[in-house]
């Protein structure tokens, strides 16, 4: 053992001297392994058993020694083993920041007698020595990693014998900084706080003791960001304010710093980031025409995952498990969910560490449908030719719609497609039949909202078209017949009737009382007409809570009145009775642009034309009367229809009375 001075003291174990013959211990020394060794210490007490030899220099290099036992009558024993005191030396590592332990064993080989553990012991603060670490004997190197900012350190080596001796190193030391960083930080795992929405950061501590704190870092494709500062070699869990792990998966990573600045401008020792976790990362795809929600999550970034746990919500209710599976799976369809209930959905990470389990984020979804409009309203029917009908439909642009499909059927027969429209942006949408025949029939309307999923759903009210019939009466009425217009939001307020006279332009003849489907139309009064009537209705609505009253059309129908002929069968050339003197066929609802009369003598010769419906034969031809006596006549013109209507006959001419 040594003293600081460099002093040796050497200890031994006591011989047998079962003769009582012991003289003397000889200690023998020598600067050198291979000698030579000179005696440097006398003892002749049998029971001292160590003595100190000054002035050694054994701080400065290492010294040997051995022992001799002499026995009466000058008997010397063997010499003991060679032992040598351990010499430290003491140096700075490359790089700095260790302080590098050096030193020679005591003896080559170990003594079957020393302990298997060494001390290895340093001086701080002065005069307080303390164990930095245990090495086995035969060690004789070691490097201390510094955790002290900047002193003098002093160290020592004790190795233990059996004999409960023990041999202490010189002390050596020198003024040592920390430059070294704490060991990185092992992140333990991320997970989500499902009940505040933000990240959950878990980490073993940095096992130096100078460990001052530590940085979180916020790990991007852009690059690291550092967040913040948690204070505490044992404070080792953090949330981050600022974290959304519902954007997307997030990772993070730490790093430790110490107590100790060191550099320009001085900072800590900051260890590098250890390795980095990502959260699992649950989000959601809609199939609202499916009524399925599609559920993806990204793996877990950071520990070996064994499986990963599914679970979900429906309206805040009880946890549901859905399944089991394994790294890399990422998906699950969620089938057959709940219109507009709500679901959320939770992903555990389950580590092949046991008891190690990440939660996600959680991911909710409303299980909606396409908004539907809000109102579908056929606000008219009309019609605008024999083979054109017009309607009106008033919808909710805002709905999320694929296409608005007008349904027909008359006479009660199943109701068919006839035809579709694209949503469009305007409040109203108009659809035009051609595939109709108005005059045979009305027809009745309905249209049916497709939705964004092509399911038909809302569908409208009914619209019937008004189909007007015209009959002409042999009394010279024409006979009027409609069925009413339904199916207004407001109500019918009355039905104009308007006619047409041989094609002239319409005017409105009569209205009617909303119950009232006929009308008798007394045409006599019109005889020198070509007896064409023709009508339409036009009902009126009131009543409609938008202000925005409709009015429907029914078709054009026309009656043709039966036309009628009086042809005098004499005249009397001179008369003093002018409608006797002359011979005119009278005709009524006849068309006049065909009109013909012709008058034969009776060897059947033409002797006199006329197609002025109005221009009579006065019994002259060539100015001169014709032989009184009975002349054939042809009379040829168009009825009101256009149908050629013919008369034949004879008529008396009686000439020139005196």
């Amino acid at each position: 053992m040594l003293n600081a001075s460099g002093d040796v003291q050497l200890t031994w174990v006591q011989p047998p001297d079962p003769q009582l013959t012991f003289q003397e211990y000889l200690i023998y020394h020598s600067v050198s392994a291979a000698g030579p060794f000179t005696i440097v210490l006398q003892e002749t007490n049998y029971l001292q058993l160590d003595r100190v030899h000054l002035g050694t220099g054994a701080n400065l290099a290492r010294q040997f020694y051995y022992l001799r036992a002499v026995s009466a009558p000058a008997d010397t024993s063997i010499s003991s083993d060679t032992l040598s005191s351990i010499f430290l030396d003491i140096s700075q590592s490359t790089p700095l920041g260790s302080a590098v332990l050096d030193w020679n064993p005591l003896h080559t080989p170990t003594l079957a007698t020393t302990e298997p553990l060494q001390d290895l012991e340093q001086e701080f603060p002065l005069g307080a020595w303390a164990q930095i670490q245990q090495a086995e004997s035969f060690i004789n190197h070691y490097e201390h990693e510094i955790s002290i900012c900047e002193d003098s350190l002093t160290y020592r080596i004790i190795l233990y014998d059996e004999a409960g001796c023990f041999s202490m190193s010189n002390l050596d030391g020198d003024v040592f900084a920390d430059v070294t960083a704490p060991s990185s930080p092992e992140m333990v795992l991320l997970t989500v706080d499902t009940a505040s929405g933000q990240t959950v950061i878990d980490w073993d501590p940095s096992p130096e003791g100078d460990t001052d704190g530590y940085i979180a870092i916020l790990v991007t494709d852009m690059g690291n960001i550092l967040l913040d500062t948690v204070w505490g070699q044992f404070n080792t869990t953090w949330v981050w304010p600022g974290s959304d792990p519902n954007i997307g998966a997030e990772s993070y990573t730490i790093a430790a710093f110490d107590t100790c600045l060191t550099g320009t401008p001085p900072a800590p020792n900051t260890s590098p980031a250890g390795q980095a976790h990502a959260t699992v990362h649950v989000h959601t795809e809609y199939d609202r025409c499916g009524s399925a929600i599609e559920v993806l999550w990204t793996d877990y970034q950071g520990f070996a995952v064994e499986t990963y746990e599914l679970y979900a919500q429906e309206n805040n209710g009880p946890h549901m498990f859905l399944g089991t599976f394994g790294p890399g799976a990422g998906f699950f369809l969620h089938e057959n969910v709940t219109l507009f209930s709500s679901y959320c959905y939770v992903v555990r990470a389950v580590s092949t560490v046991a008891g190690l389990v990440s939660l996600s984020n959680k991911a909710c979804r409303v299980a909606d449908y396409p908004p539907l409009p809000q109102q579908n309203y056929l606000s008219n029917v009309t019609v605008v030719a024999d083979n054109h009908i017009v309607i009106e439909d008033v919808i909710d642009p805002s709905g999320e719609v694929l296409a608005y499909q007008l349904e027909r059927t008359f006479n009660g027969e199943p109701w068919e497609v006839v035809a579709l429209a694209p949503a469009t942006l305007s409040p109203t949408v108009v659809f035009n039949d051609l595939d109709v025949d108005t005059d045979l029939r009305s027809y009745t309307y309905r249209v049916a909202v497709v939705d964004s999923c092509g399911a038909s759903a809302i569908t409208s009210n009914i619209g019937t078209s008004i189909r007007l019939t015209a009959e002409p009466g042999f009394d010279g009425i024409n006979r009027l017949r409609w069925n009413g217009y339904v199916q207004w939001a407001g109500v019918v307020s009355a039905y104009n009737v308007y006619r047409s006279i041989s094609d002239q332009p319409f005017t409105l003849v009569a209205q009617n009382a909303p119950a009232d489907w006929e009308l008798n139309d007394d045409v006599n009064a019109y005889y020198s007409s070509t007896g064409k009537f023709c009508y339409y209705v036009e009902a009126l609505e009131t009543g409609n809570a938008t202000g925005n009253n409709a009015v429907s059309t029914s078709n054009i129908a026309c009656a043709i009145q039966h036309e009628a002929v009086w042809i005098p069968n004499a005249f009397i050339a001179g008369s003093g009775i002018l409608a006797n003197s002359t011979f005119l066929p009278v005709l009524a609802y006849a068309d006049i642009n065909t009109y013909e009369l012709i008058i034969y003598n009776r060897w059947g010769q033409e002797i006199w034309r006329s197609e002025d419906r109005y221009e009579p034969w006065d019994g002259r031809v060539n100015d001169s009367y014709v032989p009184q006596g009975v002349y054939a006549y042809y009379c040829g013109f168009n009825n009101g229809a256009g149908k050629r209507i013919e008369a034949r006959g004879t008529v008396t001419f009686l000439c020139c009375p005196e």
